[in-house]
Formats: structure tokens, sequence, C-alpha cells
């Protein structure tokens, strides 16, 4: 079955655009937390600072994984231009901007 998603193909764009450099940006988030060095802080800080760190570097990491798939998907999707089924239309439509949330997905 296929399915069609009623949204300009510029959205489509736009969003694979977001997800990108939300991915390239987080990216380098994770990386400069989980590089930063404590040499200079007090030894009393020192566990403190660790404890932040590496969960979040491992969160931004995660996120950024993810939205770098995200941006994969459109780039898949893309690719089908309309033809795709009804779930993957549907799970397209969900990484678009909030507006376009409510956007058709009809059958063929």
């Amino acid at each position: 079955m296929t399915a069609r998603l009623d949204v300009p193909f510029a959205v489509v764009q736009q969003a694979r655009q977001r997800w990108d450099v939300a991915g390239d940006e987080l990216d380098g988030a994770w990386r400069r937390l989980a590089t930063t060095s404590t040499a200079e802080l007090d030894t009393d800080v020192v566990a403190a600072v660790e404890g932040f760190r590496e969960p979040w570097a491992d969160e931004l990491k995660a996120a950024a994984e993810q939205a770098s798939g995200y941006a994969a998907e459109i780039v898949y999707f893309r690719g089908l231009v309309v033809v795709a089924d009804q779930e993957q239309a549907e799970r397209l439509r969900s990484l678009l901007p909030w507006a376009q949330h409510d956007a058709a997905v009809t059958g063929g």
C-alpha cells in the first residue's frame, strides 16, 4: 500500500536541514563537554564535575545520534519522493516542524 504525505517539499527539505544542524551542534556539544579539563579545579570539586559531565555527555551524544538519524530518515523518504507506506509517511510527519504535524496522510 502506498501513502502520500500532504506537505510542501520545501518543508521536508527544511526539516531535514534542521535535524542535520541539530545533530551537528549536539555532536560538538557532547565532545566539548566530554573533553573539558578538570586539571585546574580543586580536588573537592573534581568528583562533582565528573559526576555531572559524564552522564550529560552521554545524553548529548545519544541526542546527537538521534537527530542525525532523523535527518537520515528524511533523506531516505525524500528518495522515495511520494511513494511510501502509511507508517513511514506518519513517521516522517512526526519529524516535521510542529505546524505540519496535522498534515494529511492519504492512502493511494
